[in-house]
This record gives structure tokens, sequence and C-alpha cells, in this order.
């Protein structure tokens, strides 16, 4: 019995390290201005986010019109998740994918599920 305790408390210990940090150019990657193409409330496409944007710059600040007008904040990521604080409403995303130009972003608010689909913008527009 104290064996086990013994061997579940170092495999406790061995397993909880820090979370490993991202490589620079996976920040990289999110940084910038991103542009909805597409977005979906329940599985169901809607226009009320048309125009939305998300201007991540690389010193962990944020510029977005989530809620219609430009809002300034930040926001930090670990691996999949992106977490917006100082503008409203302060949101925790999941980074679906995150390739070739597009940004897939889920999340949840008010018991409705939001799928945003963006592009990132051209270098000469941001």
């Amino acid at each position: 019995m104290r064996l086990t305790f013994l061997v579940l408390l170092f495999s406790l210990l061995f397993s909880c390290g820090s979370d490993p940090e991202l490589p620079p150019e996976a920040a990289a990657e999110l940084e910038g201005r991103w542009e909805l193409t597409d977005a979906r409330r329940n599985n169901v496409k809607t226009t009320n986010l048309d125009g939305l944007y998300f201007d991540f710059r690389p010193n962990g600040e944020l510029l977005t019109n989530l809620m219609g007008e430009e809002q300034q904040g930040t926001y930090t990521r670990n691996d999949t998740e992106l977490v917006t604080e100082g503008v409203a409403p302060a949101m925790t995303y999941e980074i679906e994918s995150l390739e070739a130009g597009e940004l897939v972003l889920r999340s949840e608010l008010q018991g409705f599920y939001f799928v945003l689909r963006m592009r990132k913008a051209d270098a000469e527009e941001s």
C-alpha cells in the first residue's frame, strides 16, 4: 500500500512540469491582422460579426472590433488556447487551425458556440 502511494506520488511529481514554451516562430505565426471570412453560431452561418478583425501585436497587445468599436487589450497564447483580456467580452478561444494564412477559432459565449474562420491580411494592409 505504501509502495503504491509512493509510486503514484513520484509519478505525479515528474508528470507535472511547467508547460512547454512555444517556439518563437509559432507566436510569430499568429502576429498580424486577421479578418473574418466566415462566422458560425451553433453551426449556422451568421453575418452579425461581418467586418470583425483581430490584430495580434508582438508584445501581447491586441486590437479588435469584436463589439463594433475598436478596443485595445491583451492576449496570451498557450499551445491551442488563446485568451483575450481588457476587451469586452474577454474570451478564451481554441485555435482549431493556424496555417497558410488561415486561422480558425472556436469559442463559447452565453451558451452559443462560435467558429470564426479568418484570413491574414496582407502586410501592406496592417
